[in-house]
């Protein structure tokens, strides 16, 4: 049972989807996401050369085979691979997708 904070985090996130949601694709799944580059300082670009982007997406609107590290995910017809394994925030419902566009 999510929490009063976490709960409004996803109606939040929900309506952040109705307006800025764009459709991913893996594979023949196809899911709404919302893509932000990451800042220079985030501390999730350490070792990173490349622009890095953050795709977060609602968990259960995943394929039943997740996409995972190295895979690569399509926007808008640009492809992006993913350069970290997916992080679940289970209290939210919401998975953060680090990208990078190939």
């Amino acid at each position: 049972m999510p929490t009063p904070a976490q709960q409004a985090f996803a109606d939040g996130f929900s309506a952040l989807l109705d307006v800025h949601g764009q459709p991913w694709t893996f594979g023949a799944a196809s899911f709404a996401g919302v893509a932000s580059p990451l800042k220079p300082d985030d501390p999730r670009m350490d070792g990173s050369g490349d622009r890095l982007f953050e795709v977060q997406v609602v968990t259960t609107s995943l394929p039943a085979i997740k996409p995972g590290r190295g895979d690569a995910i399509s926007c808008a017809g640009k492809f992006h691979r993913i350069t970290r394994p997916l992080d679940n925030d289970f209290a939210t419902g919401i998975t953060s997708i680090l990208v990078v566009e190939t």
